[in-house]
Protein backbone atom coordinates (compact mmCIF):
# COMPACT_ATOMS: atom_id res chain seq x y z
CA UNK A 1 0.00 0.00 0.00
CA UNK A 2 0.83 3.78 -0.49
CA UNK A 3 0.93 6.45 1.97
CA UNK A 4 -3.08 7.48 1.38
CA UNK A 5 -4.22 3.71 1.35
CA UNK A 6 -2.86 3.19 4.28
CA UNK A 7 -4.40 6.49 5.92
CA UNK A 8 -6.93 5.71 4.77
CA UNK A 9 -7.47 2.09 6.20
CA UNK A 10 -5.59 3.41 9.41
CA UNK A 11 -9.12 6.19 9.79
CA UNK A 12 -11.03 3.05 8.84
CA UNK A 13 -9.89 1.02 11.55
CA UNK A 14 -9.95 3.45 14.15
CA UNK A 15 -13.34 4.77 13.71
CA UNK A 16 -14.50 1.26 13.38
CA UNK A 17 -13.11 0.48 16.99
CA UNK A 18 -14.46 3.62 18.07
CA UNK A 19 -17.73 3.08 17.54
CA UNK A 20 -19.88 -0.32 17.72
CA UNK A 21 -17.30 -2.75 15.60
CA UNK A 22 -15.45 -5.75 17.20
CA UNK A 23 -12.29 -5.30 17.52
CA UNK A 24 -10.80 -8.59 16.35
CA UNK A 25 -6.94 -9.93 16.74
CA UNK A 26 -6.52 -9.26 13.18
CA UNK A 27 -7.65 -5.32 13.66
CA UNK A 28 -4.84 -5.08 15.78
CA UNK A 29 -2.28 -6.65 14.26
CA UNK A 30 -2.90 -4.09 11.34
CA UNK A 31 -3.46 -1.38 13.05
CA UNK A 32 0.38 -1.98 14.34
CA UNK A 33 1.39 -2.57 10.71
CA UNK A 34 0.22 0.56 9.39
CA UNK A 35 1.47 2.79 11.88
CA UNK A 36 5.36 1.20 11.60
CA UNK A 37 4.85 1.65 7.76
CA UNK A 38 3.14 5.17 8.37
CA UNK A 39 6.06 5.90 10.88
CA UNK A 40 8.34 5.68 7.57
CA UNK A 41 6.96 8.98 6.69
CA UNK A 42 7.85 11.96 7.47
CA UNK A 43 5.15 13.55 7.21
CA UNK A 44 3.16 11.06 9.86
CA UNK A 45 5.69 11.80 12.00
CA UNK A 46 5.16 15.40 12.28
CA UNK A 47 1.61 15.28 11.94
CA UNK A 48 0.57 12.38 13.68
CA UNK A 49 -1.53 13.45 16.76
CA UNK A 50 -0.85 12.29 20.20
CA UNK A 51 -3.59 9.82 20.18
CA UNK A 52 -1.83 7.58 17.88
CA UNK A 53 1.74 8.22 19.85
CA UNK A 54 0.22 6.98 22.90
CA UNK A 55 -2.41 4.07 21.95
CA UNK A 56 -0.19 0.82 21.56
CA UNK A 57 -3.36 -1.12 20.71
CA UNK A 58 -6.85 -0.22 18.98
CA UNK A 59 -8.63 -1.10 22.42
CA UNK A 60 -6.23 1.79 24.15
CA UNK A 61 -7.52 4.09 21.29
CA UNK A 62 -11.30 3.20 21.86
CA UNK A 63 -10.71 4.34 25.28
CA UNK A 64 -9.16 7.45 24.43
CA UNK A 65 -12.67 8.21 22.14
CA UNK A 66 -15.18 6.80 24.65
CA UNK A 67 -14.51 10.70 26.78
CA UNK A 68 -15.15 12.15 23.30
CA UNK A 69 -19.13 11.89 23.93
CA UNK A 70 -21.13 9.44 21.38
CA UNK A 71 -20.55 8.13 17.85
CA UNK A 72 -21.51 11.34 15.99
CA UNK A 73 -18.45 13.13 18.61
CA UNK A 74 -16.03 10.62 17.77
CA UNK A 75 -16.40 10.70 14.54
CA UNK A 76 -16.15 14.14 13.84
CA UNK A 77 -13.26 14.24 16.23
CA UNK A 78 -11.25 11.73 14.23
CA UNK A 79 -11.62 13.42 10.71
CA UNK A 80 -9.58 16.19 12.92
CA UNK A 81 -7.11 13.83 13.68
CA UNK A 82 -7.10 13.01 9.77
CA UNK A 83 -6.82 16.78 8.57
CA UNK A 84 -3.24 17.05 8.44
CA UNK A 85 -2.32 13.91 7.25
CA UNK A 86 -4.25 13.75 4.39
CA UNK A 87 -3.91 17.62 3.02
CA UNK A 88 -2.73 17.42 -0.40
CA UNK A 89 -3.51 13.91 -0.88
CA UNK A 90 -5.94 12.57 -3.79
CA UNK A 91 -7.47 10.54 -1.23
CA UNK A 92 -11.42 9.27 -1.83
CA UNK A 93 -11.57 8.91 2.02
CA UNK A 94 -15.46 8.01 1.85
CA UNK A 95 -15.08 4.61 0.54
CA UNK A 96 -17.92 2.12 1.14
CA UNK A 97 -16.36 0.69 3.79
CA UNK A 98 -15.95 3.94 5.82
CA UNK A 99 -19.17 5.13 4.93
CA UNK A 100 -21.18 1.72 6.11
CA UNK A 101 -19.08 1.98 9.77
CA UNK A 102 -19.31 5.80 9.95
CA UNK A 103 -23.57 5.44 9.64
CA UNK A 104 -25.31 5.59 12.64
CA UNK A 105 -28.96 6.04 13.35
CA UNK A 106 -28.90 6.15 17.29
CA UNK A 107 -30.00 9.33 17.43
CA UNK A 108 -32.94 9.51 15.27
CA UNK A 109 -34.83 6.83 17.24
CA UNK A 110 -37.27 9.64 18.43
CA UNK A 111 -38.53 9.47 14.66
CA UNK A 112 -40.98 7.30 13.51
CA UNK A 113 -39.83 3.69 12.93
CA UNK A 114 -40.78 3.31 8.63
CA UNK A 115 -38.92 6.71 8.75
CA UNK A 116 -35.75 5.37 10.54
CA UNK A 117 -35.90 2.49 8.05
CA UNK A 118 -36.50 4.69 4.66
CA UNK A 119 -32.98 6.59 5.74
CA UNK A 120 -31.35 3.84 6.42
CA UNK A 121 -32.48 2.63 2.77
CA UNK A 122 -31.73 6.00 1.87
CA UNK A 123 -28.32 5.68 2.83
CA UNK A 124 -27.66 2.77 1.19
CA UNK A 125 -28.80 4.48 -2.22
CA UNK A 126 -25.95 7.46 -1.70
CA UNK A 127 -23.03 5.14 -0.67
CA UNK A 128 -23.85 3.02 -4.10
CA UNK A 129 -24.41 6.43 -6.25
CA UNK A 130 -21.73 8.29 -5.08
CA UNK A 131 -19.41 4.70 -5.74
CA UNK A 132 -20.46 4.45 -8.88
CA UNK A 133 -20.07 8.31 -10.12
CA UNK A 134 -16.37 8.24 -8.68
CA UNK A 135 -15.67 5.28 -10.18
CA UNK A 136 -16.72 6.70 -13.36
CA UNK A 137 -14.35 9.63 -12.71
CA UNK A 138 -11.56 7.65 -12.14
CA UNK A 139 -11.99 5.59 -14.80
CA UNK A 140 -11.84 9.06 -17.05
CA UNK A 141 -8.90 10.46 -15.32
CA UNK A 142 -7.24 7.38 -15.82
CA UNK A 143 -7.42 7.20 -19.67
CA UNK A 144 -6.61 11.01 -19.45
CA UNK A 145 -3.08 10.17 -18.55
CA UNK A 146 -2.69 7.90 -21.90
CA UNK A 147 -5.18 9.59 -24.19
CA UNK A 148 -5.89 13.26 -25.26
CA UNK A 149 -9.67 13.52 -24.33
CA UNK A 150 -11.69 16.20 -25.73
CA UNK A 151 -14.11 17.90 -23.34
CA UNK A 152 -17.50 18.84 -25.00
CA UNK A 153 -18.19 22.57 -24.46
CA UNK A 154 -21.23 22.06 -22.94
CA UNK A 155 -19.60 20.05 -20.06
CA UNK A 156 -16.74 22.96 -20.07
CA UNK A 157 -19.41 25.30 -19.53
CA UNK A 158 -20.99 23.56 -16.82
CA UNK A 159 -17.41 23.45 -14.70
CA UNK A 160 -16.51 26.66 -15.63
CA UNK A 161 -19.93 28.08 -14.68
CA UNK A 162 -19.91 26.32 -10.85
CA UNK A 163 -16.08 27.60 -10.74
CA UNK A 164 -17.61 30.67 -10.74
CA UNK A 165 -19.86 30.16 -8.52
CA UNK A 166 -17.49 28.06 -5.83
CA UNK A 167 -15.24 31.46 -5.55
CA UNK A 168 -18.22 33.41 -4.63
CA UNK A 169 -18.94 31.05 -2.02
CA UNK A 170 -15.20 31.31 -0.45
CA UNK A 171 -16.98 29.09 3.02
CA UNK A 172 -17.46 25.99 0.81
CA UNK A 173 -14.91 23.40 0.78
CA UNK A 174 -13.52 23.15 -3.10
CA UNK A 175 -14.98 19.99 -5.08
CA UNK A 176 -11.49 18.25 -6.09
CA UNK A 177 -7.99 18.80 -7.69
CA UNK A 178 -9.64 17.89 -11.08
CA UNK A 179 -12.28 19.03 -13.34
CA UNK A 180 -13.97 15.41 -13.30
CA UNK A 181 -15.37 16.39 -9.63
CA UNK A 182 -17.59 19.42 -11.00
CA UNK A 183 -18.94 16.99 -13.12
CA UNK A 184 -22.32 14.74 -12.36
CA UNK A 185 -24.06 11.96 -14.10
CA UNK A 186 -24.79 13.31 -17.43
CA UNK A 187 -21.74 15.35 -17.51
CA UNK A 188 -19.33 12.53 -16.98
CA UNK A 189 -21.79 10.22 -19.87
CA UNK A 190 -21.12 13.31 -22.09
CA UNK A 191 -17.54 12.91 -21.87
CA UNK A 192 -17.22 9.36 -22.65
CA UNK A 193 -19.89 9.73 -25.58
CA UNK A 194 -18.00 12.53 -26.82
CA UNK A 195 -14.62 10.30 -27.17
CA UNK A 196 -16.54 7.34 -27.94
CA UNK A 197 -13.38 6.04 -30.48
CA UNK A 198 -11.53 5.76 -27.03
CA UNK A 199 -13.77 4.85 -24.51
CA UNK A 200 -16.33 2.46 -26.49
CA UNK A 201 -14.06 -0.47 -26.00
CA UNK A 202 -14.71 -0.74 -22.71
CA UNK A 203 -17.99 -1.09 -22.70
CA UNK A 204 -20.51 -4.24 -23.35
CA UNK A 205 -20.39 -4.69 -27.47
CA UNK A 206 -18.77 -1.11 -27.69
CA UNK A 207 -22.94 -0.41 -27.01
CA UNK A 208 -23.04 3.64 -26.67
CA UNK A 209 -26.86 2.91 -26.15
CA UNK A 210 -26.65 0.93 -22.72
CA UNK A 211 -24.40 3.22 -21.39
CA UNK A 212 -26.42 5.96 -22.17
CA UNK A 213 -29.32 4.62 -20.44
CA UNK A 214 -27.44 3.45 -17.51
CA UNK A 215 -26.36 7.39 -16.92
CA UNK A 216 -29.83 8.83 -17.40
CA UNK A 217 -31.23 6.11 -14.85
CA UNK A 218 -28.29 7.15 -12.44
CA UNK A 219 -28.80 10.70 -12.81
CA UNK A 220 -33.00 10.18 -12.40
CA UNK A 221 -31.71 8.44 -8.60
CA UNK A 222 -28.97 11.08 -8.11
CA UNK A 223 -32.11 13.73 -8.56
CA UNK A 224 -34.21 11.76 -6.29
CA UNK A 225 -31.47 11.57 -3.53
CA UNK A 226 -31.02 15.26 -3.96
CA UNK A 227 -34.30 16.51 -2.76
CA UNK A 228 -34.68 14.00 -0.23
CA UNK A 229 -37.42 12.23 -1.81
CA UNK A 230 -37.57 8.53 -1.43
CA UNK A 231 -36.06 5.81 -3.88
CA UNK A 232 -38.04 2.62 -4.27
CA UNK A 233 -37.33 -0.71 -3.96
CA UNK A 234 -37.24 -1.50 -7.89
CA UNK A 235 -34.98 1.76 -8.39
CA UNK A 236 -32.34 0.34 -5.51
CA UNK A 237 -32.03 -2.98 -7.05
CA UNK A 238 -31.49 -1.67 -10.35
CA UNK A 239 -28.41 0.76 -8.87
CA UNK A 240 -27.00 -2.42 -6.95
CA UNK A 241 -27.03 -3.90 -10.78
CA UNK A 242 -25.22 -0.90 -12.22
CA UNK A 243 -22.92 -0.89 -9.71
CA UNK A 244 -21.76 -4.47 -10.45
CA UNK A 245 -21.88 -3.60 -13.73
CA UNK A 246 -20.21 -0.85 -14.10
CA UNK A 247 -17.05 -1.96 -11.50
CA UNK A 248 -16.88 -5.27 -13.45
CA UNK A 249 -17.06 -3.79 -16.71
CA UNK A 250 -14.25 -0.80 -16.23
CA UNK A 251 -12.37 -3.62 -14.21
CA UNK A 252 -12.74 -1.55 -10.86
Amino acid sequence: MNYTENIERLKILLTGASTDVTITSENEAEYKRLKSELNQSAKFKTNQPKEFKICLTLQEFRREMQAKGGYAERRKYINELFYPLISDENSLLDSIEEIQQSVNFGHLNLLPQDIQQKGREMSEVYLYLYCIENSLRIFIEEIMKSQTINIPKKVQDTIDKLKRSEQESKYLPLRGNSDLFYCDFIELGKIIVGNWSIFGQYFPKQNEHWLNVMVDELYKIRCLVAHNSYVGKDERDALKVYYKSITAQLKI
